[in-house]
């Protein structure tokens, strides 16, 4: 089995340096089965190709890497190492479980935002086919943007803040495509240069709403922005799942009641712009018609 923290890091007192707390008394190897999951989580985000080609630079993409991998290999642990504890009466708490797990899990969403942040910035020559950055844009997320409205992490902060989140916003990307294809392209295709001012806007605002209901549906609350995950009462105490997803299906609910009301906003929009002529029978004469008036 290839040690993949071995691989990447070298030594023990390289990962210490990205991830702390790292317990001094083990090895590297020793961590390698929780090293594997999380290799797994972040190639199913970057690609393995950009992950090879990260992992053979320098610099703050590796770094960027390298403290994602250490994160979120011990949150990955931590359960293994709090049962080993326990086994030899060593007393551990569950809420000092969850804030290290929590902690762990920021430090990883912080470390993907600044590398995916680096990977979509970097200039990609023409001919470039095998830099990360150039692997990336052939990516199947960033390749999905050009089907999306919304097509950066600064757009979609303007319209909802998501902390400048690029890994959420890329996480994202199948469920804007989901919404767009369920009701609100078609309001995309009604825009037009008379009406785009006041009807974009409204549509930008409709889609993120529709685009977090899905997600509060869908992903883990450990996966969302601070600014999104402070919504919830337990976040900052010890997790219960039964409240948490109470708590994500209400937030979700409201975002999808705000988003329709935005959408009735946009009809109106939409019904001021039409032609106001009515319809008659005259109203389809050809040119040519010719047209006899008595007196």
């Amino acid at each position: 089995m290839t040690d993949i923290l071995t691989t990447l890091f070298g030594n023990l007192n390289t990962f210490i340096q990205y991830a702390p707390g790292t317990e001094t008394n083990i090895t590297l190897p020793d961590l390698n089965a929780s090293a594997i999951v999380a290799r797994k989580r972040i190639i199913a985000v970057i690609s393995t190709e950009v992950y090879a080609a990260v992992s053979a630079t320098e610099g703050e993409p590796l770094d960027s890497l390298r403290a994602a991998m250490a994160n979120l290999t011990l949150a990955n642990q931590l359960i293994f190492d709090t049962v080993a504890r326990k086994k030899s009466e060593t007393n551990i708490y569950k809420y000092e479980v969850e804030a290290m797990k929590r902690g762990y899990m920021e430090n990883y969403f912080n470390a993907m935002d600044s590398l995916i942040q680096w990977l979509s910035l970097q200039t990609v020559e023409e001919n470039d086919e095998s830099s990360a950055a150039a692997l990336w844009r052939r990516g199947r997320y960033y390749v999905n943007l050009s089907m999306c409205k919304i097509r950066n992490a600064e757009q979609f902060d303007a319209l909802y803040p998501i902390d400048m989140s690029y890994l959420f916003f890329f996480r994202t990307i199948p469920l804007q495509r989901e919404c767009l294809s369920e009701r609100i392209g078609y309001y995309y295709g009604e825009v037009t240069d008379a009406n785009k001012d006041s009807l974009l806007p409204l549509l930008g605002l409709a889609l993120v709403k529709k685009i977090i209901a899905k997600a509060l549906r869908r992903f883990d609350v450990l996966e969302f922005p601070s600014s999104i995950r402070n919504l919830f009462d337990s976040s900052t105490t010890s997790r219960s799942g039964a409240d948490e997803h109470a708590h994500a299906i209400e937030l979700a609910a409201q975002l999808d009641s705000e988003s329709d009301e935005l959408l009735i906003s946009a009809d109106a929009v939409l019904a001021d712009n039409n032609q106001t002529d009515f319809s008659t029978v005259t109203s389809f004469n050809n040119p040519d018609d010719k047209i006899i008036m008595l007196p």
